[in-house]
């Protein structure tokens, strides 16, 4: 996937968070639904300084259009969802 920087990974509710050498991050949390992804990217992203691009990976596709409002009421970007063999990848940028 991404080339990690050294201790790359922390949890959050349930969460796994990796820190790329790109400066972005990507937050696993394949197998949750709502509002579980919801409470781990909103933790996740509190973290993180302005302008950090953030990948949520999720098994559960529907997660796009949450994100997408949850992005326009917290004041981030979203840039959109695409599948990847299986797995939705959220991007959002803070």
């Amino acid at each position: 996937m991404w080339p990690f920087k050294k201790n790359p990974a922390y949890k959050t509710l349930g969460a796994q968070v990796r820190h790329h050498l790109d400066g972005s991050v990507s937050v696993d949390v394949r197998g949750q639904t709502c509002p579980g992804y919801l409470l781990s990217i909103n933790k996740a992203m509190d973290a993180l300084d302005k302008d950090t691009r953030a990948y949520l990976l999720t098994s559960y596709s529907p997660c796009g259009d949450d994100v997408k409002a949850w992005c326009n009421e917290r004041g981030y970007t979203y840039e959109g969802i695409v599948e990847e063999a299986g797995l939705w990848k959220v991007v959002v940028v803070k």
